[in-house]
């Protein structure tokens, strides 16, 4: 009977082990790349760097990236690209809540529901350019 328990833990443990390795393999393609803060700046030449790094921290926090990594994730980037890079689909049943925290932090922070304007293929330019409509907020006419 006791045997029945031990293949059981050790099948978990290879299973876990392998997924952990297939998404570090998978996540490498990203983390490995180099600043992309020049192409945010080509981007958006009148936006300060604080401003991208601020958005940038926002992401890696909600999709639970280290810090040091904000700035290698480009403008053309894809969140749900992101996601299935991170969750590897049909093999592994983990969700944390990514796009509910987004959602969330975007809500919170910039005033932007973000199921409201979500698309796919959604990039993560066009989520900072619609962070940067509202922070901005209506121009102002002087006359």
């Amino acid at each position: 009977m006791w045997w029945h328990i031990i293949v059981l833990v050790l099948v978990s443990v290879v299973f876990a082990a392998v997924t952990d390795f297939l998404e570090r393999v998978r996540l490498r393609k990203l983390l490995d790349r180099p600043c992309a803060g020049i192409r945010w700046h080509r981007r958006f030449p009148d936006v300060p760097h604080a401003k991208i790094r601020e958005f940038l921290r926002m992401f890696v926090t909600v999709f639970a990236f280290d810090e040091r990594h904000s700035c290698k994730f480009a403008p053309d980037d894809q969140p749900m690209a992101i996601y299935q890079a991170r969750h590897i689909p049909h093999l592994t049943i983990d969700d944390d809540m990514e796009f509910e925290s987004l959602d969330e932090m975007m809500e919170t922070r910039y005033g932007i529901d973000l199921y409201s304007v979500w698309r796919d293929g959604i990039t993560l330019g066009e989520l900072f350019a619609m962070t940067r409509r509202t922070e901005e907020g209506p121009e102002v006419v002087l006359g």
